[in-house]
């Protein structure tokens, strides 16, 4: 397994194509089940915590309403400078970007209703550190919402990424693209949590599909949304042509009425401070 924290987003090309590809039709879905879990209500203050481009702050933004208050960072400032650029959905609360780690928080303690954090747990180098934090921004009671995605194979279209580039590419380069799907175990997940001093802790496993309703070229294009991306371009062009030619291979596999269909799942803690 590679080391995650070298999973980052700091060229700004990978941003730009990740928030055109995978946020509309992967994170935003998932941002809405996580909110949904967490069970967000109007007036409420919120920290995203590894925002990206701001996809569950902006829809907890708008649940929580102009009384309410979210707090956003991230380590990369090519994502939040994408976060910053989006104009604020009409009745919603303010949102306040920061460039922050997760440890520590740039907060004081008891200071958040609801602490979230999107498939960023699984990249920080202390993920204990980081889950105590989130502990001590919470007020009494307050609740925490994580999501963590499961084994590579049970996410597809990742998994065709990874065969084509353990067939084309350096093992070093093609075993990054399995750092999302690092930390696959709901019971380790929550056992962390409960060592962080989280109680009443949940645990969902929940699946959803991702469409790519233009089919390969399109789900060729969202590689690009990946921190693998730019090792690749800096291949001979040959290698690179090898690797997108087995990309599209692979990716053949998922196709359902000329669309590129793959289900992504995670698990999701939910628990209170």
């Amino acid at each position: 397994m590679p080391d995650a924290t070298q999973f980052q987003f700091n060229v700004p090309s990978v941003p730009q194509a990740y928030d055109e590809f995978l946020r509309p039709r992967l994170f935003e879905p998932w941002a809405t089940l996580l909110l949904d879990a967490v069970a967000l209500r109007a007036g409420e203050s919120v920290l995203d915590i590894a925002t990206g481009p701001g996809t569950v702050a902006r829809l907890a933004a708008v649940r929580v309403g102009p009384q309410g208050r979210v707090l956003a960072i991230d380590i990369a400032q090519p994502m939040l400078d994408i976060a910053k650029a989006k104009a604020l959905p009409p009745g919603s609360a303010d949102i306040d970007y920061q460039l922050s780690s997760a440890t520590p928080l740039p907060s004081p303690s008891a200071a958040f209703d609801v602490a979230l954090c999107q498939q960023g747990l699984q990249f920080f180098p202390d993920r204990i550190g980081a889950l105590r934090e989130m502990r001590r921004v919470l007020k009494p009671g307050g609740r925490v919402g994580i999501a963590v995605w499961v084994e590579i194979e049970r996410n597809p279209l990742y998994a065709a990424y990874h065969a084509a580039l353990r067939a084309t590419v350096p093992t070093q380069l093609a075993d990054l693209i399995t750092a999302p799907f690092s930390w696959p175990s709901g019971s380790s997940l929550k056992s962390a949590a409960a060592e962080a001093g989280f109680r009443a802790i949940h645990l969902l496993t929940r699946s959803l599909p991702m469409v790519l309703e233009a089919g390969v070229e399109q789900a060729v294009q969202t590689f690009a949304g990946t921190p693998v991306a730019p090792g690749v371009t800096e291949l001979p062009r040959e290698v690179q042509n090898t690797l997108f030619a087995r990309m599209r291979q692979e990716l053949t596999k998922l196709v359902k009425d000329g669309r590129v269909v793959a289900d992504w799942t995670s698990n999701i803690i939910v628990g209170q401070a």
